[in-house]
């Protein structure tokens, strides 16, 4: 577990206790509310594999608050999940245990309310601004605009080690969000790669591949097997050390050989250009004037993937109808850069939603 006292001393008028539960990171946190803001005051970080639930995780956390301070105690809980949700409870998609909110809350002692993690980013998205850099990076279209948004649809996908999608829907006054499963229908191929990658995982998969394989970080280890198997890797110090590497890892390392190595760059390329056909399948779907939101890790450590040669860009706006490259033209492409997004939008997705 590591501990960050992150704003010890904040004043605030309510508390919540959140987690965000990924398939790699499980970060818990207390968050205060104040003046329509809210303030990490503590964060717990531990490595989803190494636990079978969170009832332990969650009981630490709120000690190490309690013996800080007796006024840090959270009345209620909100849990973001990679996975889908019902009833209260989430099934998760890459960890092999799951979250029940109805008994954690006999456990720890407050009322505890599971969300989907992408339904708690979109609520993170509300409390952001898109004018403050430190939060917001505007990826420009191909003629250099950033479009301004309009009162409109929202959309997030989020490449992590899963691939997360929600959207937000606006009903005149405000914006709902609302959880999607959407990286798991099937990836459309676009070209000879994208056709030969996608056979190679029909055939070792026996089914039907579906986006998460393609974009993400399973998708980046997908990618190198794949290309090993049809391309053959070459014989140089960085390729060693990715192969030495356990799968987990290996995207981190294939994205730092990326900068120097030819062959690692065109993973990149290629994973960059898939992600951007996604991004705009999605864009043609829900048209989020409001704002296309990119999340997660992966896609704020390869940034510059993005933007080189204005590579996301040429392939988000390509359509074979003429009428759909000018909507997403105008559909502005925000690559979040807070990484407590998720806690944010946990702590404001409790303060909505509990009753």
């Amino acid at each position: 577990m590591e501990i960050k006292w992150l704003n010890p001393d904040a004043s605030f008028e309510k508390l919540i206790l959140v987690g965000d539960i990924g398939g790699t990171n499980t970060n818990l946190g207390i968050v205060g509310y104040k003046n329509e803001k809210y303030t990490i005051i503590l964060e717990t970080v531990w490595s989803s594999s190494s636990l079978s639930g969170l009832a332990e995780p969650l009981a630490e956390t709120l000690k190490l608050a309690k013996e800080h301070s007796p006024h840090l105690q959270p009345t209620q809980c909100c849990i973001s999940a990679a996975g889908p949700v019902s009833n209260n409870r989430c099934v998760m998609t890459n960890l092999k245990w799951s979250i029940d909110g109805n008994d954690l809350s006999t456990t720890i002692g407050i009322p505890v309310l599971v969300i989907n993690d992408f339904v708690a980013i979109s609520y993170g998205i509300l409390t952001l601004d898109t004018e403050d850099p430190s939060q917001i990076y505007k990826l420009p279209h191909l003629d250099g605009s950033t479009p301004n948004p309009a009162p409109a649809t929202k959309a997030v996908i989020g490449p992590g080690t899963g691939m997360g999608v929600s959207f937000l829907a606006f009903d005149g006054k405000e914006h709902i969000p609302a959880s999607s499963e959407g990286g798991h229908i099937a990836f459309a191929p676009f070209d000879e790669d994208s056709i030969s990658f996608w056979n190679y995982l029909r055939e070792k998969s026996g089914g039907s591949p579906v986006v998460e394989h393609f974009v993400s970080g399973i998708g980046i280890i997908n990618l190198y097997e794949w290309w090993k198997h049809t391309k053959g890797i070459p014989n140089n110090a960085a390729f060693e050390k990715i192969e030495a590497t356990p799968e987990h890892d290996r995207p981190k390392y294939i994205s730092r050989a990326s900068d120097t190595d030819p062959v690692a760059a065109e993973m990149m390329r290629l994973f960059v250009k898939m992600l951007a056909r996604f991004a705009s399948d999605v864009s043609t779907l829900l048209l989020p004037f409001g704002g296309l939101y990119l999340a997660g890790g992966t896609v704020q450590k390869d940034l510059r993937w993005l933007e080189r040669d204005s590579l996301f860009m040429k392939y988000f706006e390509k359509n074979n109808n003429p009428n759909i490259p000018p909507l997403l033209q105008k559909t502005p492409v925000y690559i979040i850069k807070d990484y407590s997004i998720s806690l944010y939008g946990a702590a404001n997705a409790g303060f909505h939603l509990f009753k």
